[in-house]
């Protein structure tokens, strides 16, 4: 191709280019008022529904785990006490176990006999800023009356909301983080305090039954034992399991023990009105712009294929 033919087709394109950008702005430019129109409804309608959203409040608890409620001679003498049954608190994943407690639904029936966590989890519609007190949708809970319009949730319907308004993680440092979410700043933060004591109570409570069963089980091997040494490590097993007992009696906070305590969150997490609000401008400035494009091309080619 010779340079002249080359700079002619340059120029054709540029011309071509500039024609249809020309076009695409004039058939945007005669259709201005639908598109402010309909750009300013979807403005509107995105600004009314985020306003229509309930702002929801977030508390958050740190937690270390105490992995090691017992002593040194349950490590000591671990081996025999897996040969007979007994498993010491060192042997145990605490923070799994922790997690898993609060994540069951065991856990959550439990929790579900105090007041007002049930309603409070199924039937909050909205919260009173003024009084500080959760608005309960009339249709599913009487407040009045405290009784159910219909059938009371379960534990076991009621679970997946659970889990929704409760979040855990660990990080490397074996720290705990729990969260709660909820339309009620003061009901996350209550909550979250009662999640971590009844958590906290339960394990204790199960390991004296375990630590008492244990000592029972070694006091009557004790005897039996024809060994000397056989008879002190037993000995040694139900120092540990004393110690076990000892721990959870003398401590508030067992396992879950607080770093950063619950608080009253006074800012919401979500929704975030304002970008709500610019993603639904943008959302329908677009729409009505490529429904516009599309329209005037579309009668542009029937006009062309009529001509023919």
């Amino acid at each position: 191709m010779s340079s002249l033919d080359k700079d002619w087709s340059d120029q054709f394109k540029f011309y071509t280019n500039e024609l249809h950008l020309n076009e695409v702005f004039g058939a945007l430019w005669k259709q201005k008022i639908l598109i402010i129109l309909v750009t300013s409804l979807f403005a509107l309608g995105s600004v009314i529904y985020s306003l229509s959203l309930t702002n929801i409040y977030k508390s958050e608890v740190l937690l270390s785990v105490d992995n090691a409620s017992g002593n040194n001679s349950m490590n000591t003498f671990g081996g025999m006490a897996a040969t007979l049954g007994i498993i010491g608190p060192n042997n145990d994943n605490k923070s799994l176990i922790a997690i898993k407690t609060i994540q069951s639904r065991s856990f959550l029936k439990h929790l579900l006999t105090f007041d007002n966590i049930l309603p409070s989890l199924m039937a909050a519609k909205s919260y009173d800023v003024q009084s500080n007190k959760i608005l309960f949708d009339p249709k599913i809970y009487n407040k009045n009356n405290k009784e159910w319009v219909g059938s009371e949730p379960s534990y076991l319907e009621t679970y997946p909301v659970y889990l929704n308004h409760v979040v855990i993680s660990k990080d490397k440092s074996n720290l705990l983080t729990i969260s709660v979410e909820h339309i009620s700043p003061f009901f996350a933060k209550e909550f979250l305090e009662l999640i971590i004591n009844e958590a906290n109570e339960l394990l204790r409570n199960k390991d004296l039954r375990e630590a008492t069963d244990a000592i029972e089980f070694l006091q009557s091997e004790i005897p039996k034992a024809s060994l000397i040494s056989m008879k002190d490590a037993l000995n040694e097993l139900v120092l540990s399991q004393l110690e076990v007992q000892m721990m959870a009696k003398i401590s508030s906070e067992y396992v879950l023990k607080v770093i950063e305590p619950a608080y009253v969150p006074e800012d919401k997490i979500r929704p975030n009105r304002a970008k709500i609000s610019i993603l639904g401008t943008t959302l329908g400035g677009m729409l009505i712009i490529l429904l516009v494009l599309l329209h005037h091309y579309v009668l542009r080619n029937m006009e062309f294929a009529s001509k023919f």
